[in-house]
């Protein structure tokens, strides 16, 4: 009979027997969720010089009675202390609950048993556990609060219950929403003093984002992202919150927002205000663009080889919904992966990746925004596209219920009002479509071919494919032809066949 010697899990995998392969440790700690482990491995690494051996497990991999019962004997009878938190309590690992009971009595070691939810008792995991009840309570927690500080605080206290002198430190209340700082943490107020060490004149972008990945230390795509703005002269300010709906993170928000006075606003949280129609939300007070970023769940593999590319819980969280608030989809900076394997913990981790390439095309576009932002409005170039049906007569720019010529040049009269340069405006929408009918624009092959030399190869070779070579396209007359017509900075185009 052979065991698997995998770490690799999803919801709808069947229970195997695994080989975890780790070996003992004096401090052992499993969790069902990946941000305590994160927070756990992240802890122990700061000061792993000082501290006693440690292994991680995520109880995902010890569903299997086998499971248990070879990672018992190889690992956990060999600890002095073993911390488990499990989401459900008891039930949800009731096998793994006893065998650790009975083992931890048997040879002496203290054991912590604790409950996911960290509001809930559980008289079974508390009579399972050999710790005292007090104990078990200041164990639970740091976890209630959570964050880097009270995850190091945890892991101190797991060392002293592990034979070690270490000063144990209480728990320390993280607020539910705050400003952050890479490679700081939780400060009172950002720094922008310092600001002129990217640019002094340097447009101020907040960063949105949950806290719930500050508790877990797995804001790398956070980090990431502040990095690339600074790069394009940005001065941006995360500010973590616990959700958009909490009131207390929302006075936060709109007080930091009041005072910074940004030149817009990016936000990694998902859903939609949830505000009531015609009720002003956050976002509208603030008057600025809001560019939506997205810290995916789905796993890099699975965006890059899915013809739809994030997996539809994303597409409903970050794009779809947050398009009620009217956020402007910034694209994907992170996602979902294993870290390799940290041989002295034993443990491979999933974490939030940061994608190196979404992150530069998200700060470039939100660059070119402040850039746009800044660029008078006579000097504005402007393209608006509207929709065709060219099978059907009579759908030309045709929308279930709306005028769409005549939408678009009120849109015309009402930019020109603005400062943008407007010239030569239809007098009649049938003259607008006349213009565009009428159109012989078009983009030129050679240009066609210079633009095409600028994407990846992959790209060129699944077009040619499908549609053959533009050269050979017969009937092209030297181009690519499309209906627009130009009036002054604003092009109005027909949407391509």
């Amino acid at each position: 009979m052979h065991i698997l010697t995998t770490t690799s899990a999803s919801l709808d995998d069947l229970a195997e027997p695994v080989d975890l392969r780790q070996t003992p440790a004096d401090i052992v700690a499993l969790s069902f969720t990946d941000s305590d482990l994160a927070g756990l491995a992240a802890a122990w690494k700061a000061d792993a010089g000082r501290l006693p051996s440690m292994r991680l497990a995520a109880l995902r991999d010890l569903r299997h009675p086998m499971s248990v019962d070879l990672w018992v004997d190889s690992v956990a009878r060999h600890a002095k202390i073993i911390l488990v938190r499990i989401l459900g309590g008891y039930d949800w690992w009731r096998y793994g609950c006893d065998q650790l009971a009975s083992t931890a009595r048997e040879r002496g070691i203290k054991l912590a048993l604790l409950p996911g939810e960290c509001r809930d008792e559980d008289l079974r995991l508390i009579e399972a556990s050999t710790l005292p009840r007090e104990e078990l309570d200041g164990l639970l927690d740091y976890f209630r609060e959570g964050g880097p500080a009270n995850m190091s605080a945890l892991v101190r206290r797991l060392a002293g219950l592990a034979g070690q002198d270490a000063e144990v430190i209480g728990p320390v209340v993280v607020p539910k929403a705050g400003f952050y700082v890479p490679g700081c943490g939780v400060v009172e107020k950002p720094d922008l003093s310092n600001a002129g060490a990217y640019n002094v004149n340097a447009p101020i972008i907040p960063i949105l984002f949950y806290r719930s990945m500050l508790l877990a230390a797995d804001v790398a795509p956070i980090d990431a992202l502040v990095e690339a703005l600074r790069q394009r002269g940005i001065d941006p300010v995360p500010i973590f919150v616990s959700s958009l709906k909490d009131p207390t993170s929302l006075a936060f928000v709109q007080t930091a927002l009041t005072a910074l006075k940004p030149a817009a606003i990016i936000t990694a949280t998902a859903f939609a205000s949830g505000a009531e129609p015609g009720i002003e939300t956050l976002f509208d007070r603030a008057g600025v663009p809001v560019f939506q970023v997205i810290v995916a769940t789905t796993r890099r593999d699975i965006w890059q080889n899915n013809q739809r590319g994030l997996a539809p819980a994303d597409l409903a969280m970050h794009v779809v919904l947050p398009e009620l608030d009217g956020r402007v989809l910034a694209g994907a900076i992170s996602f979902k992966g294993e870290t390799e394997t940290d041989p002295a913990l034993g443990h491979r981790a999933f974490a939030n990746r940061p994608e190196p390439d979404r992150v530069a095309q998200v700060a470039d576009r939100v660059a070119a925004f402040i850039k746009l932002q800044e660029t008078p409005r006579a000097g504005r170039k402007l393209a608006i596209l509207i929709p065709d049906y060219p099978s059907a007569p009579g759908r030309t720019g045709y929308a279930v219920g709306l005028d769409v010529p005549s939408s678009v040049l009120a849109m015309l009269h009402d930019l020109k009002e603005q400062g943008y340069v407007i010239e030569g405006i239809p007098q009649t929408p049938r003259g607008l479509l006349d213009l565009l009918e009428a159109s012989d624009t078009g983009l030129a092959l050679d240009n066609y071919i210079a633009f095409s030399t600028e994407l990846p190869t992959a790209a060129i070779t699944a077009v040619e494919a499908a549609w053959g070579k533009a050269e050979d396209e017969t009937g092209l007359r030297g181009s690519f032809p499309f209906r627009a017509a130009t009036f002054g900075n604003v092009t109005i185009a027909l949407a391509p066949d």
